[in-house]
Protein backbone atom coordinates (compact mmCIF):
# COMPACT_ATOMS: atom_id res chain seq x y z
CA UNK A 1 0.00 0.00 0.00
CA UNK A 2 2.86 2.37 0.84
CA UNK A 3 4.43 1.83 -2.57
CA UNK A 4 1.04 2.44 -4.18
CA UNK A 5 0.51 5.77 -2.47
CA UNK A 6 4.07 6.74 -3.31
CA UNK A 7 3.34 6.17 -6.97
CA UNK A 8 0.14 8.20 -6.69
CA UNK A 9 1.97 10.90 -4.81
CA UNK A 10 4.45 11.19 -7.67
CA UNK A 11 1.59 12.08 -9.97
CA UNK A 12 0.28 14.66 -7.55
CA UNK A 13 3.71 16.19 -6.99
CA UNK A 14 3.98 17.14 -10.63
CA UNK A 15 0.78 19.18 -10.35
CA UNK A 16 1.83 20.92 -7.17
CA UNK A 17 4.96 22.72 -8.38
CA UNK A 18 5.01 26.39 -7.72
CA UNK A 19 2.71 26.19 -4.70
CA UNK A 20 5.00 28.05 -2.35
CA UNK A 21 3.32 29.22 0.81
CA UNK A 22 4.46 31.79 3.35
CA UNK A 23 8.16 31.12 3.76
CA UNK A 24 9.77 30.80 7.14
CA UNK A 25 11.43 28.48 9.54
CA UNK A 26 9.98 25.12 10.43
CA UNK A 27 6.75 25.32 12.40
CA UNK A 28 8.23 23.25 15.20
CA UNK A 29 8.54 26.19 17.59
CA UNK A 30 8.20 25.17 21.21
CA UNK A 31 5.73 26.56 23.69
CA UNK A 32 7.59 25.83 26.89
CA UNK A 33 4.94 27.23 29.21
CA UNK A 34 3.50 23.75 29.67
CA UNK A 35 5.55 20.79 28.47
CA UNK A 36 2.51 18.52 28.72
CA UNK A 37 0.65 20.39 25.98
CA UNK A 38 0.81 19.20 22.36
CA UNK A 39 3.39 20.99 20.24
CA UNK A 40 2.01 24.25 18.87
CA UNK A 41 -0.64 24.69 21.62
CA UNK A 42 -0.77 27.05 24.57
CA UNK A 43 -3.10 27.40 27.54
CA UNK A 44 -5.74 30.10 27.29
CA UNK A 45 -8.42 31.59 29.52
CA UNK A 46 -12.16 31.06 29.34
CA UNK A 47 -14.04 34.10 28.08
CA UNK A 48 -16.49 35.91 30.38
CA UNK A 49 -20.21 35.23 30.05
CA UNK A 50 -22.05 37.60 27.69
CA UNK A 51 -24.31 40.25 29.20
CA UNK A 52 -28.01 39.62 29.72
CA UNK A 53 -28.80 42.22 27.07
CA UNK A 54 -26.63 40.41 24.52
CA UNK A 55 -28.32 37.11 25.32
CA UNK A 56 -31.84 38.54 25.04
CA UNK A 57 -31.04 40.28 21.75
CA UNK A 58 -29.52 37.05 20.44
CA UNK A 59 -32.69 35.17 21.27
CA UNK A 60 -34.64 37.44 18.92
CA UNK A 61 -32.09 36.84 16.15
CA UNK A 62 -32.12 33.08 16.72
CA UNK A 63 -35.89 32.74 16.52
CA UNK A 64 -35.91 34.85 13.36
CA UNK A 65 -33.07 33.24 11.40
CA UNK A 66 -31.79 30.04 12.99
CA UNK A 67 -34.71 28.12 14.49
CA UNK A 68 -35.82 26.75 11.11
CA UNK A 69 -32.86 24.38 10.98
CA UNK A 70 -31.52 24.17 14.54
CA UNK A 71 -34.89 23.91 16.28
CA UNK A 72 -36.65 25.64 19.15
CA UNK A 73 -34.43 24.02 21.78
CA UNK A 74 -31.28 23.99 19.62
CA UNK A 75 -31.37 20.22 19.17
CA UNK A 76 -30.86 20.36 15.39
CA UNK A 77 -34.48 19.38 14.79
CA UNK A 78 -36.02 22.44 13.15
CA UNK A 79 -38.70 22.05 10.47
CA UNK A 80 -36.09 22.06 7.70
CA UNK A 81 -33.69 19.65 9.38
CA UNK A 82 -35.17 16.41 8.04
CA UNK A 83 -34.32 17.46 4.49
CA UNK A 84 -30.67 18.25 5.20
CA UNK A 85 -27.55 16.14 5.14
CA UNK A 86 -25.32 16.68 7.02
CA UNK A 87 -27.83 17.29 9.78
CA UNK A 88 -27.94 20.80 11.35
CA UNK A 89 -25.83 21.08 14.49
CA UNK A 90 -27.38 19.92 17.76
CA UNK A 91 -26.08 22.53 20.20
CA UNK A 92 -27.22 20.76 23.38
CA UNK A 93 -24.11 18.64 23.87
CA UNK A 94 -21.71 21.49 23.21
CA UNK A 95 -19.91 19.55 20.48
CA UNK A 96 -18.53 21.83 17.75
CA UNK A 97 -16.42 20.73 14.81
CA UNK A 98 -14.39 23.73 13.64
CA UNK A 99 -12.11 25.10 16.33
CA UNK A 100 -8.64 26.31 17.26
CA UNK A 101 -8.89 24.38 20.54
CA UNK A 102 -7.67 20.91 21.43
CA UNK A 103 -9.71 17.81 20.69
CA UNK A 104 -12.85 17.58 22.83
CA UNK A 105 -12.71 21.18 24.00
CA UNK A 106 -15.28 23.90 23.42
CA UNK A 107 -14.52 26.33 20.61
CA UNK A 108 -13.29 29.86 21.16
CA UNK A 109 -16.02 32.44 21.68
CA UNK A 110 -15.86 35.88 23.22
CA UNK A 111 -18.84 38.17 22.74
CA UNK A 112 -16.52 41.19 22.92
CA UNK A 113 -13.72 40.06 20.60
CA UNK A 114 -14.65 39.10 17.02
CA UNK A 115 -10.97 38.62 16.13
CA UNK A 116 -10.06 36.15 13.33
CA UNK A 117 -8.38 33.07 14.76
CA UNK A 118 -9.59 33.94 18.26
CA UNK A 119 -13.34 33.49 17.89
CA UNK A 120 -14.26 30.20 16.25
CA UNK A 121 -18.04 30.41 16.50
CA UNK A 122 -18.13 33.97 15.21
CA UNK A 123 -16.10 32.94 12.15
CA UNK A 124 -18.38 29.96 11.54
CA UNK A 125 -21.48 32.15 11.52
CA UNK A 126 -19.69 34.79 9.45
CA UNK A 127 -18.30 32.48 6.76
CA UNK A 128 -20.67 29.53 6.94
CA UNK A 129 -19.66 25.90 6.52
CA UNK A 130 -19.02 25.11 2.82
CA UNK A 131 -20.23 21.67 1.81
CA UNK A 132 -23.23 21.91 4.13
CA UNK A 133 -26.47 23.89 4.32
CA UNK A 134 -24.96 26.35 6.83
CA UNK A 135 -24.67 29.64 4.88
CA UNK A 136 -22.53 32.70 5.43
CA UNK A 137 -24.45 35.26 7.49
CA UNK A 138 -22.12 38.11 6.69
CA UNK A 139 -24.13 40.80 4.93
CA UNK A 140 -27.37 39.41 6.35
CA UNK A 141 -26.67 39.81 10.06
CA UNK A 142 -24.56 42.65 11.36
CA UNK A 143 -21.43 41.90 13.34
CA UNK A 144 -23.29 42.78 16.53
CA UNK A 145 -26.20 40.48 15.66
CA UNK A 146 -23.82 37.60 15.02
CA UNK A 147 -22.24 38.09 18.43
CA UNK A 148 -25.68 38.39 20.00
CA UNK A 149 -27.07 35.16 18.54
CA UNK A 150 -23.95 33.29 19.59
CA UNK A 151 -24.33 34.70 23.08
CA UNK A 152 -27.78 33.12 23.19
CA UNK A 153 -26.64 29.79 21.71
CA UNK A 154 -23.64 29.36 24.02
CA UNK A 155 -25.51 30.23 27.21
CA UNK A 156 -29.06 28.92 26.62
CA UNK A 157 -28.88 26.14 24.02
CA UNK A 158 -25.64 24.43 25.05
CA UNK A 159 -27.04 22.47 28.00
CA UNK A 160 -24.53 19.73 28.87
CA UNK A 161 -21.55 22.07 29.24
CA UNK A 162 -20.89 25.66 30.22
CA UNK A 163 -18.45 27.96 28.43
CA UNK A 164 -17.54 29.68 31.74
CA UNK A 165 -17.14 26.56 33.90
CA UNK A 166 -13.48 26.72 34.98
CA UNK A 167 -13.72 23.45 36.89
CA UNK A 168 -14.83 21.36 33.90
CA UNK A 169 -13.66 23.31 30.86
CA UNK A 170 -10.28 24.45 29.62
CA UNK A 171 -8.93 26.23 26.56
CA UNK A 172 -5.86 24.75 24.94
CA UNK A 173 -5.38 26.95 21.91
CA UNK A 174 -3.51 26.20 18.70
CA UNK A 175 -1.17 29.14 18.11
CA UNK A 176 -1.74 29.06 14.38
CA UNK A 177 -0.74 32.67 13.76
CA UNK A 178 2.67 32.05 15.37
CA UNK A 179 3.42 28.85 13.49
CA UNK A 180 5.09 29.58 10.18
CA UNK A 181 4.10 27.22 7.36
CA UNK A 182 6.74 25.06 5.75
CA UNK A 183 6.93 25.89 2.01
CA UNK A 184 5.22 23.32 -0.21
CA UNK A 185 8.43 22.10 -1.79
CA UNK A 186 8.72 18.83 -3.63
CA UNK A 187 10.43 17.37 -0.56
CA UNK A 188 7.58 18.51 1.71
CA UNK A 189 4.94 17.03 -0.59
CA UNK A 190 6.82 13.73 -0.73
CA UNK A 191 7.00 13.56 3.05
CA UNK A 192 3.31 14.42 3.29
CA UNK A 193 2.46 11.60 0.86
CA UNK A 194 4.39 9.16 3.05
CA UNK A 195 2.83 10.44 6.26
CA UNK A 196 -0.79 10.00 5.14
CA UNK A 197 0.04 6.30 4.73
CA UNK A 198 1.94 6.09 8.00
CA UNK A 199 -0.88 7.86 9.90
CA UNK A 200 -3.49 5.67 8.16
CA UNK A 201 -5.29 8.66 6.60
CA UNK A 202 -5.86 6.72 3.39
CA UNK A 203 -7.95 4.12 5.21
CA UNK A 204 -10.78 6.66 5.27
CA UNK A 205 -9.85 9.25 2.68
CA UNK A 206 -8.74 6.75 0.01
CA UNK A 207 -5.58 6.13 -1.99
CA UNK A 208 -6.08 9.27 -4.08
CA UNK A 209 -7.81 11.26 -1.35
CA UNK A 210 -11.33 11.24 -2.83
CA UNK A 211 -13.01 10.13 0.39
CA UNK A 212 -13.61 6.59 -0.84
CA UNK A 213 -11.53 4.65 1.67
CA UNK A 214 -14.29 4.03 4.22
CA UNK A 215 -17.15 5.94 2.70
CA UNK A 216 -20.19 4.16 4.10
CA UNK A 217 -19.39 2.77 7.54
CA UNK A 218 -18.67 5.92 9.53
CA UNK A 219 -21.10 7.70 11.85
CA UNK A 220 -20.95 10.89 13.87
CA UNK A 221 -21.67 11.22 17.58
CA UNK A 222 -25.40 11.58 16.85
CA UNK A 223 -25.56 8.30 14.94
CA UNK A 224 -25.82 9.80 11.47
CA UNK A 225 -23.85 8.61 8.45
CA UNK A 226 -20.78 10.72 7.75
CA UNK A 227 -18.29 10.60 4.89
CA UNK A 228 -14.57 11.41 4.85
CA UNK A 229 -13.62 14.65 3.12
CA UNK A 230 -12.72 14.60 -0.57
CA UNK A 231 -9.31 16.30 -0.60
CA UNK A 232 -9.70 17.23 -4.26
CA UNK A 233 -12.54 19.63 -3.37
CA UNK A 234 -11.01 21.97 -0.81
CA UNK A 235 -13.88 24.41 -1.36
CA UNK A 236 -16.11 21.86 0.42
CA UNK A 237 -13.91 21.72 3.53
CA UNK A 238 -16.11 22.72 6.45
CA UNK A 239 -13.53 25.00 8.02
CA UNK A 240 -12.19 26.63 4.87
CA UNK A 241 -13.37 30.08 6.07
CA UNK A 242 -14.14 30.92 2.41
CA UNK A 243 -10.40 30.60 1.77
CA UNK A 244 -10.17 27.05 0.42
CA UNK A 245 -6.56 26.98 -0.81
CA UNK A 246 -5.13 28.26 2.48
CA UNK A 247 -2.97 25.45 3.86
CA UNK A 248 -3.48 26.78 7.40
CA UNK A 249 -7.08 25.56 7.35
CA UNK A 250 -5.89 22.00 6.74
CA UNK A 251 -3.13 22.25 9.33
CA UNK A 252 -5.69 23.41 11.89
CA UNK A 253 -7.99 20.45 11.19
CA UNK A 254 -5.16 17.91 11.53
CA UNK A 255 -4.06 19.60 14.77
CA UNK A 256 -7.45 19.89 16.48
CA UNK A 257 -9.49 17.10 14.91
CA UNK A 258 -13.20 17.46 14.13
CA UNK A 259 -15.22 16.97 17.30
CA UNK A 260 -18.27 14.76 16.95
CA UNK A 261 -16.83 12.86 13.98
CA UNK A 262 -14.34 10.00 13.45
CA UNK A 263 -11.70 12.57 12.38
CA UNK A 264 -9.17 12.63 15.25
CA UNK A 265 -6.58 15.18 16.28
CA UNK A 266 -3.01 14.35 15.23
CA UNK A 267 -1.47 16.75 17.73
CA UNK A 268 -0.36 14.00 20.12
CA UNK A 269 1.14 11.61 17.58
CA UNK A 270 2.82 13.96 15.11
CA UNK A 271 5.18 16.89 15.21
CA UNK A 272 4.24 20.36 14.01
CA UNK A 273 6.59 19.84 11.07
CA UNK A 274 4.87 16.59 10.10
CA UNK A 275 1.47 18.27 10.20
CA UNK A 276 2.70 20.98 7.82
CA UNK A 277 3.94 18.30 5.42
CA UNK A 278 0.58 16.52 5.57
CA UNK A 279 -1.28 19.82 5.08
CA UNK A 280 0.91 20.73 2.11
CA UNK A 281 0.27 17.38 0.45
CA UNK A 282 -3.48 17.45 1.03
CA UNK A 283 -3.60 21.03 -0.26
CA UNK A 284 -1.70 20.00 -3.40
CA UNK A 285 -4.47 17.53 -4.30
CA UNK A 286 -7.17 20.19 -4.61
CA UNK A 287 -8.22 20.77 -8.23
CA UNK A 288 -6.25 23.48 -10.02
CA UNK A 289 -5.79 25.04 -13.41
CA UNK A 290 -3.43 23.38 -15.88
CA UNK A 291 -0.60 25.72 -14.79
CA UNK A 292 -1.04 24.80 -11.12
CA UNK A 293 -2.81 27.99 -10.02
CA UNK A 294 -5.90 27.65 -7.79
CA UNK A 295 -9.32 27.69 -9.41
CA UNK A 296 -11.22 30.96 -9.19
CA UNK A 297 -13.90 30.69 -6.50
CA UNK A 298 -17.28 32.34 -6.91
CA UNK A 299 -17.89 34.39 -3.73
CA UNK A 300 -21.65 33.81 -3.94
CA UNK A 301 -21.58 30.02 -4.17
CA UNK A 302 -18.16 29.29 -2.59
CA UNK A 303 -17.65 26.91 -5.53
CA UNK A 304 -15.36 27.15 -8.56
CA UNK A 305 -16.47 29.71 -11.13
CA UNK A 306 -18.00 28.19 -14.24
CA UNK A 307 -17.65 29.00 -17.91
CA UNK A 308 -20.97 28.26 -19.60
CA UNK A 309 -19.34 27.79 -23.04
CA UNK A 310 -18.11 24.22 -23.48
CA UNK A 311 -15.60 24.24 -26.30
CA UNK A 312 -14.94 21.19 -28.46
CA UNK A 313 -11.63 21.08 -30.34
CA UNK A 314 -11.09 19.66 -33.79
CA UNK A 315 -8.79 16.63 -34.22
CA UNK A 316 -7.61 14.65 -37.20
CA UNK A 317 -8.31 10.97 -37.64
CA UNK A 318 -10.13 8.69 -35.23
CA UNK A 319 -11.01 9.93 -31.76
CA UNK A 320 -8.90 8.18 -29.14
CA UNK A 321 -10.53 5.94 -26.55
CA UNK A 322 -7.58 6.46 -24.18
CA UNK A 323 -8.10 9.34 -21.71
CA UNK A 324 -4.30 9.62 -21.37
CA UNK A 325 -3.85 10.21 -25.11
CA UNK A 326 -2.53 13.68 -26.01
CA UNK A 327 -5.76 14.25 -27.89
CA UNK A 328 -7.45 14.43 -24.48
CA UNK A 329 -4.70 15.54 -22.12
CA UNK A 330 -4.01 18.71 -24.11
CA UNK A 331 -7.67 19.73 -24.22
CA UNK A 332 -8.89 22.39 -21.81
CA UNK A 333 -11.45 21.07 -19.36
CA UNK A 334 -14.60 22.76 -18.10
CA UNK A 335 -16.32 22.31 -14.74
CA UNK A 336 -20.08 21.82 -14.82
CA UNK A 337 -21.88 22.78 -11.62
CA UNK A 338 -24.56 20.29 -10.57
CA UNK A 339 -27.43 20.63 -8.12
CA UNK A 340 -30.11 18.33 -6.79
CA UNK A 341 -33.33 18.21 -8.83
CA UNK A 342 -35.98 19.62 -6.49
CA UNK A 343 -38.64 20.92 -8.89
CA UNK A 344 -40.53 17.62 -9.26
CA UNK A 345 -41.01 14.47 -7.22
CA UNK A 346 -39.02 12.49 -6.34
CA UNK A 347 -36.86 15.44 -5.33
CA UNK A 348 -33.16 15.02 -4.69
CA UNK A 349 -32.49 17.12 -1.60
CA UNK A 350 -29.24 15.28 -0.90
CA UNK A 351 -27.15 15.53 -4.04
CA UNK A 352 -23.81 13.73 -3.88
CA UNK A 353 -22.54 14.79 -7.31
CA UNK A 354 -21.97 18.54 -7.22
CA UNK A 355 -19.76 18.92 -10.29
CA UNK A 356 -18.57 17.16 -13.45
CA UNK A 357 -15.40 17.89 -15.41
CA UNK A 358 -15.84 17.74 -19.18
CA UNK A 359 -13.61 17.76 -22.27
CA UNK A 360 -14.71 17.47 -25.89
CA UNK A 361 -13.15 16.87 -29.31
CA UNK A 362 -14.57 16.31 -32.76
CA UNK A 363 -13.50 15.20 -36.23
CA UNK A 364 -15.24 15.29 -39.60
CA UNK A 365 -17.94 12.79 -38.64
CA UNK A 366 -18.15 12.50 -34.83
CA UNK A 367 -18.01 14.46 -31.61
CA UNK A 368 -16.86 12.93 -28.32
CA UNK A 369 -17.28 13.98 -24.70
CA UNK A 370 -15.15 12.87 -21.76
CA UNK A 371 -16.88 13.15 -18.38
CA UNK A 372 -15.08 12.82 -15.06
CA UNK A 373 -16.74 13.08 -11.67
CA UNK A 374 -15.99 11.97 -8.12
CA UNK A 375 -18.16 9.23 -6.66
CA UNK A 376 -17.12 7.41 -3.50
CA UNK A 377 -18.43 4.07 -4.73
CA UNK A 378 -19.07 2.22 -7.96
CA UNK A 379 -22.81 1.54 -7.97
CA UNK A 380 -24.34 -1.09 -10.24
CA UNK A 381 -27.86 -2.37 -9.67
CA UNK A 382 -28.19 -6.03 -8.80
CA UNK A 383 -30.37 -7.84 -11.29
CA UNK A 384 -32.75 -6.30 -13.76
CA UNK A 385 -34.23 -2.93 -12.92
CA UNK A 386 -38.00 -2.97 -12.26
CA UNK A 387 -38.69 -0.44 -15.02
CA UNK A 388 -37.72 -0.05 -18.68
CA UNK A 389 -34.86 2.31 -19.67
CA UNK A 390 -37.36 4.79 -21.11
CA UNK A 391 -39.19 5.32 -17.81
CA UNK A 392 -39.08 8.76 -16.27
CA UNK A 393 -41.97 8.51 -13.83
CA UNK A 394 -40.15 6.04 -11.61
CA UNK A 395 -41.62 5.26 -8.21
CA UNK A 396 -38.52 5.87 -6.12
CA UNK A 397 -39.61 5.89 -2.50
CA UNK A 398 -39.23 9.41 -1.20
CA UNK A 399 -38.35 10.02 2.43
CA UNK A 400 -41.36 11.14 4.46
CA UNK A 401 -40.12 13.78 6.91
CA UNK A 402 -41.49 13.46 10.42
CA UNK A 403 -40.94 15.39 13.61
CA UNK A 404 -38.25 13.07 14.89
CA UNK A 405 -34.85 12.07 13.54
CA UNK A 406 -36.11 8.60 12.57
CA UNK A 407 -37.79 10.12 9.51
CA UNK A 408 -34.92 12.31 8.38
CA UNK A 409 -32.86 11.93 5.24
CA UNK A 410 -29.74 11.83 7.38
CA UNK A 411 -30.91 8.65 9.11
CA UNK A 412 -31.59 6.94 5.78
CA UNK A 413 -28.25 7.71 4.13
CA UNK A 414 -26.48 4.60 2.79
CA UNK A 415 -29.65 2.53 3.24
CA UNK A 416 -31.20 3.19 -0.17
CA UNK A 417 -31.76 0.58 -2.84
CA UNK A 418 -28.68 0.75 -5.05
CA UNK A 419 -29.26 1.65 -8.69
CA UNK A 420 -26.84 2.34 -11.55
CA UNK A 421 -24.49 5.27 -11.51
CA UNK A 422 -25.20 7.20 -14.69
CA UNK A 423 -24.50 10.37 -16.64
CA UNK A 424 -26.45 11.94 -19.50
CA UNK A 425 -26.33 14.98 -21.73
CA UNK A 426 -29.30 16.68 -23.32
CA UNK A 427 -29.11 18.92 -26.37
CA UNK A 428 -31.85 20.84 -28.10
CA UNK A 429 -32.83 19.22 -31.40
CA UNK A 430 -34.32 22.19 -33.23
CA UNK A 431 -31.99 24.70 -31.62
CA UNK A 432 -31.86 26.76 -34.82
CA UNK A 433 -35.62 27.18 -34.80
CA UNK A 434 -35.74 28.53 -31.27
CA UNK A 435 -36.18 32.32 -31.21
CA UNK A 436 -33.70 33.85 -28.75
CA UNK A 437 -33.68 33.63 -25.80
CA UNK A 438 -36.15 30.73 -25.86
CA UNK A 439 -34.77 27.27 -25.02
CA UNK A 440 -36.51 23.94 -24.45
CA UNK A 441 -37.28 23.22 -20.82
CA UNK A 442 -34.06 22.17 -19.08
CA UNK A 443 -35.69 19.01 -17.68
CA UNK A 444 -36.20 16.57 -20.59
CA UNK A 445 -37.57 19.10 -23.08
CA UNK A 446 -40.77 21.04 -23.58
CA UNK A 447 -43.08 19.20 -26.00
CA UNK A 448 -43.23 17.50 -29.38
CA UNK A 449 -42.59 20.81 -31.11
CA UNK A 450 -39.29 21.39 -29.28
CA UNK A 451 -37.91 17.95 -28.30
CA UNK A 452 -34.49 17.22 -26.88
CA UNK A 453 -31.85 14.67 -27.77
CA UNK A 454 -30.68 12.69 -24.69
CA UNK A 455 -27.64 10.42 -24.63
CA UNK A 456 -27.36 8.40 -21.40
CA UNK A 457 -24.65 6.08 -20.11
CA UNK A 458 -25.19 3.76 -17.14
CA UNK A 459 -22.71 1.86 -14.97
CA UNK A 460 -24.01 -1.48 -16.27
CA UNK A 461 -22.20 -0.58 -19.51
CA UNK A 462 -25.24 0.51 -21.50
CA UNK A 463 -25.36 3.56 -23.76
CA UNK A 464 -28.73 4.67 -25.09
CA UNK A 465 -30.20 7.58 -26.99
CA UNK A 466 -33.63 8.99 -26.25
CA UNK A 467 -36.02 11.63 -27.45
CA UNK A 468 -37.46 13.75 -24.65
CA UNK A 469 -40.69 15.69 -24.97
CA UNK A 470 -41.39 16.83 -21.40
CA UNK A 471 -40.49 16.36 -17.76
CA UNK A 472 -43.59 14.23 -17.11
CA UNK A 473 -43.35 12.03 -20.19
CA UNK A 474 -41.39 8.84 -20.62
CA UNK A 475 -38.54 8.89 -23.12
CA UNK A 476 -38.81 7.56 -26.64
CA UNK A 477 -35.86 5.25 -27.27
CA UNK A 478 -34.22 5.75 -30.64
CA UNK A 479 -33.21 2.74 -32.66
CA UNK A 480 -30.82 4.47 -35.05
CA UNK A 481 -28.05 5.44 -32.67
CA UNK A 482 -26.22 2.14 -32.05
CA UNK A 483 -24.42 2.11 -35.39
CA UNK A 484 -22.98 5.61 -35.03
CA UNK A 485 -22.76 6.19 -31.27
CA UNK A 486 -20.22 4.39 -29.15
CA UNK A 487 -19.00 4.09 -25.59
CA UNK A 488 -15.27 4.56 -26.00
CA UNK A 489 -14.22 4.25 -22.37
CA UNK A 490 -15.67 3.84 -18.87
CA UNK A 491 -13.81 3.22 -15.63
CA UNK A 492 -14.33 3.75 -11.91
CA UNK A 493 -11.03 4.01 -10.08
CA UNK A 494 -10.21 5.28 -6.60
CA UNK A 495 -13.37 7.32 -6.24
CA UNK A 496 -13.61 8.78 -9.75
CA UNK A 497 -15.61 7.86 -12.85
CA UNK A 498 -14.16 8.53 -16.31
CA UNK A 499 -16.54 8.03 -19.24
CA UNK A 500 -15.96 8.85 -22.93
CA UNK A 501 -18.96 8.89 -25.28
CA UNK A 502 -18.77 9.31 -29.04
CA UNK A 503 -21.75 10.31 -31.17
CA UNK A 504 -22.30 11.53 -34.75
CA UNK A 505 -21.88 15.17 -35.61
CA UNK A 506 -25.05 14.95 -37.62
CA UNK A 507 -25.90 16.40 -40.98
CA UNK A 508 -29.08 18.35 -41.39
CA UNK A 509 -29.48 17.17 -44.98
CA UNK A 510 -29.54 13.44 -44.39
CA UNK A 511 -30.56 12.95 -40.75
CA UNK A 512 -33.87 12.83 -38.95
CA UNK A 513 -34.02 16.40 -37.73
CA UNK A 514 -36.85 15.52 -35.35
CA UNK A 515 -34.60 13.39 -33.11
CA UNK A 516 -30.86 14.00 -33.53
CA UNK A 517 -29.00 17.17 -32.70
CA UNK A 518 -27.05 18.69 -35.57
CA UNK A 519 -23.71 19.84 -34.12
CA UNK A 520 -22.76 22.75 -36.33
CA UNK A 521 -19.34 24.31 -36.08
CA UNK A 522 -19.16 27.83 -34.65
CA UNK A 523 -22.68 27.72 -33.15
CA UNK A 524 -23.80 27.73 -29.51
CA UNK A 525 -25.92 24.63 -28.87
CA UNK A 526 -27.98 24.57 -25.62
CA UNK A 527 -26.84 21.62 -23.48
CA UNK A 528 -27.91 20.26 -20.08
CA UNK A 529 -26.21 17.54 -18.03
CA UNK A 530 -27.60 14.96 -15.60
CA UNK A 531 -25.92 12.59 -13.14
CA UNK A 532 -27.20 9.77 -10.95
CA UNK A 533 -25.45 8.34 -7.88
CA UNK A 534 -26.78 4.82 -7.59
CA UNK A 535 -25.76 4.50 -3.94
CA UNK A 536 -27.90 7.55 -3.14
CA UNK A 537 -30.98 5.82 -4.56
CA UNK A 538 -30.88 8.08 -7.63
CA UNK A 539 -33.11 6.97 -10.51
CA UNK A 540 -35.56 8.64 -12.85
CA UNK A 541 -35.98 12.28 -11.82
CA UNK A 542 -34.09 11.79 -8.54
CA UNK A 543 -30.79 13.05 -9.88
CA UNK A 544 -28.33 15.90 -10.14
CA UNK A 545 -28.90 18.42 -12.92
CA UNK A 546 -27.02 21.39 -14.38
CA UNK A 547 -28.21 24.70 -15.71
CA UNK A 548 -28.03 25.36 -19.47
CA UNK A 549 -24.54 25.33 -20.94
CA UNK A 550 -23.56 25.84 -24.58
CA UNK A 551 -21.57 23.37 -26.65
CA UNK A 552 -19.35 25.24 -29.11
CA UNK A 553 -17.34 23.55 -31.85
CA UNK A 554 -14.17 25.54 -32.38
CA UNK A 555 -13.49 26.21 -36.09
CA UNK A 556 -10.22 24.62 -37.27
CA UNK A 557 -7.29 26.93 -37.67
CA UNK A 558 -6.90 27.63 -41.42
CA UNK A 559 -3.63 26.58 -43.03
CA UNK A 560 -3.06 30.18 -43.99
CA UNK A 561 -2.67 31.00 -40.30
CA UNK A 562 0.48 28.89 -40.28
CA UNK A 563 1.79 29.92 -43.71
CA UNK A 564 1.27 33.68 -43.56
CA UNK A 565 3.42 34.31 -40.46
CA UNK A 566 6.32 32.43 -42.11
CA UNK A 567 5.91 34.33 -45.37
CA UNK A 568 5.66 37.66 -43.54
CA UNK A 569 8.71 36.90 -41.41
CA UNK A 570 10.69 35.91 -44.51
CA UNK A 571 9.55 39.09 -46.25
CA UNK A 572 10.62 41.24 -43.29
CA UNK A 573 14.06 39.63 -43.31
CA UNK A 574 14.42 40.30 -47.06
CA UNK A 575 13.25 43.90 -46.61
CA UNK A 576 15.71 44.55 -43.78
CA UNK A 577 18.49 42.97 -45.81
CA UNK A 578 17.64 45.16 -48.80
CA UNK A 579 17.59 48.32 -46.63
CA UNK A 580 20.91 47.50 -44.98
CA UNK A 581 22.51 46.71 -48.33
CA UNK A 582 21.26 49.96 -49.84
CA UNK A 583 22.62 51.99 -46.90
CA UNK A 584 25.97 50.26 -47.19
CA UNK A 585 26.13 51.05 -50.93
CA UNK A 586 25.33 54.71 -50.27
CA UNK A 587 28.13 54.98 -47.71
CA UNK A 588 30.56 53.44 -50.20
CA UNK A 589 29.44 55.90 -52.91
CA UNK A 590 30.05 58.90 -50.59
CA UNK A 591 33.54 57.72 -49.68
CA UNK A 592 34.37 57.27 -53.36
Amino acid sequence: MKNLISLKAGKFLTTAFGIILVSGISGGMAFAADAALPAGFKKGDLAPEPSADMIEAGKRVYFTKCVWCHGVDGAGDGPGADRLWPRPRNFNQGTFKIRHTASGELPLFDAKKPVPGQNDLFETVTHGLPGSAMPSWEGILTEEQRLQVLSFVTTQLVKDRKFTDKQSESQTILQLNDLKPIPASEESLKKGAELIVEKKCIECHGVEGRGDGNAFNLKDDWGFSIQPANWHKCWNFRGSRQDPYNVKNIFRTFSTGVNGTPMPSFADNSTVEERWHIANFVNSLCEREADGTPLSIDPLSDKPKVNFVLSSGVVEGEISADPENEMWTKRARRIIAMGGQITHKPRNFVNRIDDIWMKSVYNETHIAFMFQWDDRTKSVAEGKLPWPPTSVNIDVKEQDPKTGEEGSIAMHQNNYTVYNDAVAMETAVKWKDLPAPIKPRYLFGSNEQFPVDIMKWEADGSLRAFKGTGWDKDFEERDNYEESSKLLFSEWKNGRWTVIIQRPMGNKKDQDYDEDTFFEMGQYIPTVFFAWDGHNGDAGRKMAVSAFYYTFLEPPTPKEAYIYPVVIAFGVVLLEGWILTRRANKRKAKKA
